[in-house]
């Protein structure tokens, strides 16, 4: 008999009283239960009942992953374009698909299915912070319960892009920007425990042994991705730079950096300030206005502070 193989989705993809064309699973002692067979919808009292019990996934058979996809773009199109529906459902669904690709793409950075998805996702933020943007308070900051990167990953996307567009960079960059965000740290997602707990200290605190071993992920993962033709290279030369700056400190020692590796370094070492210190917005940025002089453009920095200003960041 053939071994039946499951994929897990965030639940916040697959809504109440929306019919599914799929069977749609629960793991539950040791076993995947179907919990919504095809044809059916989630009451919402249960879907309430499962949120309230901090379950966070589903799983489908990898068989059906063709028909989650469909079911996947329908729902975030209808809901992106909704009247009704407000910024917090908007933002629910967007960043549950966002997670999932991640996750995904961490699993098997090699998946171009993963990719596409990511690819996708990292559109639908746009679309979502540009048309709604009091839907960006409703990303930075908050916990993700897929874990820190994850949640940083979308802090660093969501930023960066309303930084990349009042920069005035062309659509085409913030396309690779929003999925070079999302994807550039999954090196670290790969590596094993030890390893990536050192994502949640402060880089100046990392023993030169430490800091070796952390900016291995900037090299490992590119290594599986630079194989792949369906990856732009804009995307790879971005997450391949993303812990570098001007005075060349990085791991790769660049010293020039384009506009939108400046960005998405920028951006990048802001958040991690924020969640390795424990420290509020303001507080981040007034130490990155002083650490980071030098590293960074003066200009952008500044263009960074309205930004979080004018987003009420700050």
């Amino acid at each position: 008999m053939e071994q039946l193989t499951y994929t897990p989705v965030r639940i916040t993809t697959i809504k109440s009283n929306r019919k599914v064309s799929f069977p749609v699973y629960i793991f539950f002692k040791d076993q995947y239960l179907e919990y919504v067979s095809p044809g059916n919808s989630i009451e919402k009292e249960k879907y309430n009942k499962l949120r309230k019990q901090k379950i966070t996934k589903f799983f489908i058979k990898e068989s059906d992953e063709d028909n989650y996809q469909q079911f996947l773009e329908s729902f975030i199109e209808e809901t992106l374009n909704s009247e009704t529906a407000s910024v917090e459902e908007k933002t629910e669904v967007v960043t549950g698909m966002s997670e999932t690709a991640i996750e995904r793409l961490a699993d098997d950075p090699a998946s171009e299915a993963s990719f596409d998805m990511t690819r996708k996702a990292s559109k639908n933020l746009q679309k979502l912070v540009f048309e709604n943007p009091e839907s960006l308070a409703n990303i930075f900051g908050q916990d993700s319960d897929s874990g820190p990167i994850i949640g940083h990953s979308l802090n660093v996307c969501v930023l960066s892009i309303k930084l990349a567009k009042s920069k005035k960079v062309s659509d085409e960059e913030i396309d690779y920007i929003s999925t070079a965000a999302l994807m550039h740290d999954i090196g670290l997602m790969e590596r094993n425990k030890e390893e990536a707990k050192l994502f949640e200290l402060p880089k100046d605190d990392l023993d030169p042994a430490q800091r070796a071993k952390y900016n291995e992920h900037c090299k490992g993962v590119i290594e599986l991705l630079s194989e792949k033709p369906y990856i732009n290279k804009p995307i790879i030369d971005l997450i391949e730079s993303h812990e570098e700056n001007l005075q060349g400190s990085g791991p790769l020692k660049m010293k020039k950096l384009t506009l939108p590796q400046e960005i998405l370094s920028l951006v990048n070492t802001y958040d991690k300030t924020c969640f390795t210190k424990k420290i509020d917005p303001k507080t981040a940025l007034n130490e990155l206005m002083i650490d980071q002089l030098g590293n960074y453009n003066l200009k952008l920095l500044n263009d960074f502070k309205a930004l979080l200003k004018e987003e009420k960041i700050i």
